[in-house]
C-alpha cells in the first residue's frame, strides 16, 4: 500500500515539473487525471526545483583549479546517493579540519561557486564538511586518481591529506586509496625528484616532501599548506631546506 502510494506520489510531481501549462490547467489536469487538488504553492514549489539541473560551468576556472578541486575531493571527499520522496539528491561532501584547513575550505567553496554551484558549510566540532548537491559534480569527480598527475592534482591531494612538518616540509599519509600515493610517488620519479618514504608500526605509508622538492615540482604554486611552510620561513620559521 506505501509503495503504490509512492509511486503515486512520484507521477503527481513528475507531471507538475514537466507540464507546460499555468497553475490553474495544471491544477485542473492533476484533478482529472490523479483525483488529487494541489495548490498553487506546491505546483510553484516544484517547478522552481526544475531549475536546480542547471549545467555548471566549468570554463569559467583553470585547469589548474579544478584539478586541484579533484585532488582535494580524492584525498578527503565522499560521495553517495540518497532518495526521498522528492526524488534522488547526488551527494557530494568533503571534510576538512576546523583548526588548520579553514583557507583549504574557503577555497574549495570559491571553486565550486565559480561554476555554478552553491555549496553548504557545515561546521562539526573540530570538522568542516562541505557539502553540494550535484549530479554533475557527482559523475565528476572520483576517488581514484587519473592515469598522470599534475602538480595542481598533488596540491589538492596534499591539502586534504598533508600536514606540515617542522615548517620545513610536507608529510603526505593515504591508506583509504593506496594508488594516490602510488601515483603521487611516481609523479616524482618521472621527474627525476627522490623523496623520503617509509611505513608507520601500524602499516601507514608516509611521505616526506620538502620544501625545495614542493618549489622544484610546482606543487608550491597550488598547495595552500605548502605555501603556508613559505610564510612561515619567511616570518622568522625553520626556513628553506
Amino acid at each position: 500500500m506505501v509503495k503504490k502510494q509512492k509511486r503515486h506520489l512520484k507521477k503527481v510531481i513528475e507531471f507538475i515539473k514537466t507540464e507546460n501549462a499555468s497553475y490553474r490547467e495544471i491544477q485542473k489536469k492533476l484533478k482529472e487525471k490523479f483525483g488529487v487538488e494541489v495548490p498553487k504553492s506546491t505546483i510553484s514549489y516544484y517547478k522552481r526545483r526544475k531549475t536546480r539541473t542547471k549545467h555548471l560551468n566549468f570554463d569559467s576556472i583553470i585547469c589548474e583549479e579544478w584539478d586541484w578541486l579533484r585532488g582535494l575531493f580524492s584525498a578527503d571527499g565522499t560521495k553517495y546517493i540518497s532518495e526521498d520522496k522528492y526524488g534522488k539528491h547526488y551527494i557530494v561532501k568533503i571534510s576538512l579540519s576546523k583548526k588548520h584547513d579553514t583557507p583549504i575550505a574557503t577555497k574549495c567553496i570559491n571553486v565550486l561557486k565559480a561554476i555554478g554551484i552553491k555549496p553548504t558549510l557545515i561546521t562539526e566540532k573540530n570538522c568542516l564538511r562541505i557539502k553540494v548537491s550535484s549530479k554533475q559534480l557527482f559523475y565528476a569527480l572520483n576517488k581514484h586518481p587519473p592515469e598522470s598527475l599534475t602538480p595542481a592534482y598533488i596540491a589538492g591531494a596534499i591539502d586534504g591529506d598533508g600536514w606540515i612538518d617542522h615548517n620545513v616540509a610536507i608529510q603526505f599519509g593515504q591508506s583509504a586509496i593506496p594508488e594516490l600515493f602510488d601515483k603521487i610517488l611516481e609523479f616524482f620519479k618521472e621527474i627525476g625528484i627522490s623523496v623520503a618514504v617509509w611505513e608507520t608500526k601500524r602499516g601507514y605509508r608516509r611521505m616526506y616532501i620538502s620544501y625545495s622538492v614542493l618549489k622544484q615540482s610546482g606543487i608550491l604554486n597550488f598547495s595552500i599548506k605548502a605555501q603556508q611552510i613559505k610564510h612561515l620561513s619567511e616570518n622568522g620559521g625553520a626556513g628553506e631546506i
